[in-house]
């Protein structure tokens, strides 16, 4: 920790107290298991193997060359997990290839990789539609947290090895190099206090951000003053432009911003941000970001609110899509700027692809009776 934790905690504590006080007062309770049966077989299907066909062919022409289309394949690669949530709902089991082989895929490139956040998240994501479908019990949605939870504690424990490993190329990334290096650290940690090993702690630390919000606490406004909301602006401003027609718009994950607003200088193709939490704080100071920080929260349920009313309810197969739009938000290594950026994203696709449905396939939404789904 860059600051002393009592300094840490009584900000952190309160800032996300006030971001999940502003999604909990503004929450509606909407029956979503109901809506879920109405699911149509074949949309589902249909809708998965455009999803599948559109992402990898995205993947492909990017790969072919056409690097502008950077911006656009950030996104259209996680339509391939979305085609995996509908193939769920499919009656065909052959689907059920696809989805391993999706995942797969994404085990392989992880373990190459050795960035590990995106089949934590997408593999989570899974799971949730997984029970959702097959209404599983509270026992095994227990099982899969006991499961979960030691496996991303042994990540986070050799990480930096591991990449250190494959980065410096004397080894390849996989599943031996990662057995092998979770025994080495097993035995290291063999005499230590569960609660103190590294692999609690580096979690811990991921997970809340805690080293870099604390540079940011460090450094501003003793070094730096804070920004007066101007930054919060330019992340609204920038999220609403295309990149292919702006190219010179700012990037995520800027350098130069983490250096401004932390002193620590970064090096090579070392990417970082100083997360929401940090970001509110030097836009707004302490008192300021709490606040903002519960607007944030209110947005995030009346969004969340809006989509399912208008979109879930009437043609439930779009529940898939809430992943992708709402996915930054729960990302470690994320600022305002990404998660705002992904929801604006994110949203537009949405529109589009759902554009395409009801044109070219003729799925007509079901109109419902929405407010005998909606319990307010």
């Amino acid at each position: 920790m860059t600051i002393k934790p009592d300094r840490y905690f009584e900000f952190a504590i309160p800032a996300i107290t006030a971001l999940f006080s502003g999604v909990i007062l503004f929450n509606k309770d909407i029956d979503i298991r109901s809506a879920l049966n109405r699911i149509n077989p074949s949309h589902a299907n249909q809708l998965g193997l455009f999803l599948l066909v559109s992402s990898y062919s995205f993947d492909f022409l990017y790969w072919f060359g056409l690097t502008w289309l950077g911006s656009i394949v950030s996104f259209t690669g996680y339509l391939k997990y979305l085609s995996a949530f509908c193939f769920l709902y499919s009656r065909s089991r052959l689907n059920y290839i696809f989805i391993v082989l999706v995942y797969a895929q994404l085990a392989l490139s992880v373990l190459r990789g050795g960035v590990f956040i995106s089949f934590f998240i997408w593999s989570t994501y899974l799971f949730f539609f997984i029970a959702l479908k097959f209404r599983l019990s509270f026992y095994m949605r227990m099982s899969f947290i006991l499961i979960a939870v030691p496996m991303l504690i042994a990540v986070q424990t050799i990480k930096q090895e591991y990449r250190g490993e494959i980065g410096s190329g004397k080894r390849e990334g996989g599943v031996e190099l990662f057995t092998e290096l979770a025994e080495q650290e097993n035995r290291k940690s063999r005499d230590e206090p569960f609660s103190q090993s590294q692999g609690v702690i580096r979690t811990v630390g991921r997970l809340t951000q805690g080293w870099h919000l604390g540079l940011v606490l460090k450094h501003v406004p003793r070094k730096e003053p804070f920004s007066n909301g101007e930054e919060i602006l330019n992340d609204i401003t920038a999220s609403l432009l295309p990149r292919i027609l702006f190219p010179d718009k700012k990037t995520v994950n800027s350098q130069e911003k983490f250096y401004k607003y932390t002193g620590h200088k970064l090096f090579g193709s070392t990417s970082m941000s100083i997360g929401v939490l940090g970001d509110f704080y030097i836009n707004f100071g302490v008192i300021g970001s709490f606040i903002a920080l519960f607007l944030l929260g209110a947005f995030i349920s009346k969004f969340f609110y809006y989509f399912i009313t208008n979109y879930v309810l009437p043609d439930p197969i779009n529940i898939i899509w809430i992943p992708l739009i709402l996915t930054y938000l729960i990302r470690g290594n994320n600022d305002f700027y990404i998660f705002f950026n992904g929801v604006i994203k994110g949203f537009i696709l949405f529109l589009i692809i759902n554009y395409v449905r009801h044109r070219f396939w003729n799925h007509k939404a079901t109109p419902e009776v929405l407010s005998k789904q909606v319990h307010t």
